[in-house]
């Protein structure tokens, strides 16, 4: 179980608190948004209002870096990931430069907190700027040995990359139970104010699961396997019931229409197929 005291949820955007982490976020003490500053001006203004007006419940406890994002969302290849020191490759210098600029300003707010809870090193369902929060965690904590807990979700995207790290992953976790009504009403404060970035007809699961690195985590190797790992008690999103784009939306509806009128054990073959291309 984690321990809340002295504990820090550090997240990448505004409303990923919510997406990934509701059922800790009345436990926490403090909470970090690292990128606020976007290029999408609907979106930035939604956010801005959102913060400084204090519109979420937990106000008192967000703490805003206001680094601008490097708007790299699905610019690398999760066919074929490459991991970097700074998260993924990706062909951005904007990206890369952004490491030194988090890593100074988190390591400041980070000191004397014993327990710190952020995205998981595959970026949840696969977000660029997700696993770079995660590598700036793995840096700090070498530098002031706090405890590492990571969300437990992941995606058909984000699976391969996920194997990659599970000698990190210690045998202790922490699954909790959500809130929905919490959960809808911080969603739609993000919708009316134009800042929300994900589905808008997202589920949430029942429960969620947070799992404990190993205390020496930042010097184990990540190590390729034929075999996908994926850790029981894990929250699974499907990307196709997501709609991020106009283009989403109609691939998402062509592919729930072919779901209902292709056998099941046909239509699982398909997926599988084209998994493997």
């Amino acid at each position: 179980m984690i321990n809340f005291k002295k504990s820090a949820l550090v997240i990448a955007h505004p409303d990923d608190e919510i997406l990934w982490f509701s059922s800790i976020i009345n436990k926490v003490d403090k909470i970090i948004i690292v990128f606020n500053r976007t290029n999408d001006e609907k979106v930035l203004y939604g956010r801005e209002k959102i913060i400084t007006k204090g519109l979420l419940p937990y106000k008192d406890r967000i703490i805003c870096l206001n680094i601008e994002e490097a708007n790299v969302f699905n610019k690398s290849d999760w066919k074929f990931p490459k991991l970097t020191s700074y998260g993924v490759r990706v062909n951005s210098y904007k990206y890369k430069n952004k490491f030194n600029q988090i890593k100074l300003k988190l390591a400041e707010e980070l000191k004397d907190y014993k327990n710190i809870i952020t995205h998981n090193p595959w970026g949840e369902y696969g977000h660029e700027e997700h696993t770079q929060i995660f590598k700036v965690i793995e840096k700090i904590s070498y530098e002031l040995n706090f405890i590492v807990w990571v969300s437990g979700y992941f995606s058909e995207q984000s699976y391969r990359i996920m194997t990659l790290f599970k000698n990190l992953i210690d045998d202790e976790f922490c699954r909790l139970n959500i809130d929905y009504e919490f959960c809808e009403k911080i969603r739609n404060i993000y919708i009316f104010n134009k800042a929300w970035t994900w589905s808008k007809d997202y589920e949430w699961p029942q429960q969620e699961t947070f799992f404990k690195l190993k205390s020496n985590f930042y010097n184990l190797e990540v190590e390729a396997t034929k075999t996908p790992k994926i850790w029981s008690q894990m929250n699974f999103i499907l990307m196709y019931h997501v709609h991020l784009t106009k283009l989403s939306v109609i691939r998402g509806k062509i592919i729930q229409f072919l779901e209902l009128i292709i056998p099941n054990y046909l239509f699982k073959l398909l997926v599988k197929i084209k998994n493997k291309k």
